[in-house]
């Protein structure tokens, strides 16, 4: 089977029916997508790291959610002297490897595939809220919030932790505070989509008493959930940071990937996020 013949499977099968394909991020970044695939890993990001995991299983297709020359629309204009890009660029065409984004058909299937593998590692499926598609806010037109059955906040820190593979998670509120309804904002739609106002919405639309987010700006919605704590309402907010956020639905396609693929060799190597932690 042929590389592009993968990604056509893989893109069909999400379902997705609104990916403007003029505009998708989803484009191979670089390599010949006519050849034979060999082995597919699935991942985060397509790090030095995960490009040396790849020749390592001898797969040359590389799955990647997020770019890889360091911006949104993977642009390579600005770095054609640019020593790291060089070497980087380098790597991937000396083990003749193909990278793909697989973004906005997974964030447009029938079931967004990033929600739906955090959902397995919390086992929160039967939890999940329907959205409001009446709603001019992106945020509430999706099923983004949950009611789960009442525990603690450090409860839930703990099971994010064992869940992701975490070692410290940021948190707002109060460690005994009680939670049940929970907004899920995972990568960058924590910062609204488009307007930062959207996640505060969120919380108002929804009665929510806490939000698990990817990214954040400290003046939006950490500094809305932080005033609601110190007022005495219960409000909390933990952080997990986009890699953490998103990486494990990367992991949780590979049986999906499997199933409509059965033949390939499909394994997943965690990009893991990018920070060192001093204690």
């Amino acid at each position: 089977m042929r590389i592009k013949q993968v990604i056509d499977i893989l893109k069909e099968k999400t379902g997705a029916v609104d990916v403007d394909q003029q505009r998708t991020n989803d484009q191979v970044i670089i390599g010949d997508p006519d050849q034979e695939v060999t082995a597919v890993v699935t991942t985060f990001m397509a790090t030095i790291d995960v490009i040396h995991y790849a020749v390592a299983k001898k797969a040359n297709l590389i799955i990647t959610h997020e770019p890889t020359w360091f911006n949104g629309r993977d642009d390579t204009s600005w770095l054609k002297d640019d020593f790291i890009y060089q070497k980087k660029k380098q790597l991937l065409l000396e083990h003749n490897i193909v990278v793909w984004r697989f973004h906005d058909y997974m964030h447009s299937a029938k079931k967004d595939q990033i929600y739906q593998g955090f959902e397995q590692a919390l086992g929160w499926h039967d939890y999940n809220l329907a959205g409001n598609s009446l709603s001019l806010n992106p945020l509430e037109q999706a099923a983004t919030c949950y009611q789960i059955p009442k525990l603690e906040v450090r409860a839930l820190l703990a099971q994010l932790k064992e869940a992701l593979n975490m070692k410290v998670i940021r948190y707002i509120g109060a460690e005994d505070a009680v939670v049940q309804r929970i907004g899920l904002l995972l990568g960058g739609s924590s910062l609204g989509l488009g307007d930062e106002r959207n996640p505060m919405k969120l919380v108002q639309a929804n009665h929510l008493d806490t939000v698990i987010c990817g990214d954040i700006t400290e003046w939006t919605l950490s500094a809305y959930i932080r005033d609601a704590s110190m007022l005495g309402v219960n409000k909390n907010m933990i952080i997990l940071g986009h890699e953490k956020s998103e990486e494990i639905g990367m992991k949780n396609i590979v049986p999906w990937m499997e199933k409509h693929l059965p033949n390939l060799e499909i394994s997943f190597i965690d990009s893991e996020e990018p920070f060192r932690y001093f204690y």
